[in-house]
């Protein structure tokens, strides 16, 4: 079950997880992104990292990062943005997953602009960071995208474990930290597990 208090309180978040893990723009190499960042980021265990992984990036220029971020996501069929498609590759499946995670967008209030498929990360985090949900009585809804998340960063993390260190695979183990740390256990009785 997701604590919606707790993701709530890391909706700003979302913007800048998605931003860094997104095709690079210049914006994420400027200085005052890291001092916007420092300012709006809820306290986590996992803020500290992050800052890490901005100052690692902004050490390459916006054409290095980007021939890095292509050589891992676009030009490499082992790694991929799209979460559904570790699971279910091309399958009927996987098309009708699509399909429910775009009716949770617009459930909420958002539309897909642009050609993304509605289980691409960074967009998914996104749509965290700007749809209104949290007084929504629909929000338990939520949870097939967490899945999709929480399912997708695991075999792309489990697929990247020769190249652990590598900045993207960084943020992607904090993505599921941070999710992780939004997810209550229940046991059979019903009790919350702390």
């Amino acid at each position: 079950m997701i604590n919606i208090e707790k993701l709530n309180t890391l909706k700003q978040g979302f913007t800048y997880l998605s931003r860094l893990l997104d095709y690079p723009e210049q914006d994420i190499l400027d200085p005052d992104f890291l001092d916007k960042f420092q300012k709006e980021y809820a306290k986590t265990p996992s803020k500290s990292e992050i800052t890490e992984v901005i100052l690692e990036m902004q050490t390459y220029s916006l054409e290095e990062l980007k021939t890095h971020y292509v050589s891992l996501f676009e030009l490499n069929n082992r790694y991929t943005l799209y979460m559904t498609y570790y699971k279910m590759t091309d399958s009927r499946e996987r098309g009708q997953l699509l399909a429910k995670l775009k009716m949770l967008y617009e459930m909420f209030g958002v539309r897909i602009d642009g050609t993304e498929l509605s289980d691409y990360l960074p967009l998914m985090l996104e749509f965290l960071a700007y749809s209104d949900w949290k007084d929504d009585e629909r929000q338990q809804d939520m949870q097939l995208m967490v899945s999709v998340i929480e399912d997708g960063t695991y075999s792309l993390l489990k697929n990247a474990e020769v190249q652990d260190d590598d900045m993207y695979f960084k943020l992607i183990r904090i993505v599921r930290a941070e999710f992780k740390s939004c997810i209550e256990q229940t046991t059979k009785e019903g009790e919350k597990l702390v």
